[in-house]
């Protein structure tokens, strides 16, 4: 099985096209993942992991990195409110993860492969 992230972009407009795969695939929705990363000027990325295709054994996690600004004292986000409000709604369980700014990699690939090993050791994602 292939594993993949399908980055949608890191503007504030490309969380709304992981919004609309989300509830024009509900039924494909395998997990809802948001992850912060420690930077000095912290950020949320927002992810979901899409069950594999039947055929051709392809599992996408889409994914809009580093677009949300994590805010300080409790403030809202609207858009992160607004993903907590489509994993109840779909009734999937937000996980939240602490991880790494995507800028300590030399490349995003490695980013990427080292979030997909932090997916399987949480047994979010099948091993191969």
């Amino acid at each position: 099985m292939t594993q993949r992230f399908i980055k949608l972009g890191d503007g504030y407009g490309d969380v709304y096209e992981l919004f609309t795969l989300i509830n024009n695939m509900e039924e494909r929705v395998q997990h809802l993942i948001v992850f912060h990363n420690n930077d000095e000027k912290p950020k949320s990325s927002l992810a979901a992991i899409f069950k594999p295709t039947e055929k051709g054994a392809f599992q996408p996690i889409y994914i809009c990195l580093e677009g949300i600004p994590r805010t300080e004292n409790g403030k809202p986000n609207v858009r992160l409110d607004e993903f907590k409000h489509i994993s109840e709604r779909i009734q999937k369980k937000l996980i939240e993860i602490e991880v790494p700014p995507s800028s300590s990699y030399h490349e995003e690939e490695i980013y990427f492969q080292h979030l997909i090993s932090i997916l399987r050791l949480n047994h979010l994602l099948k091993p191969l």
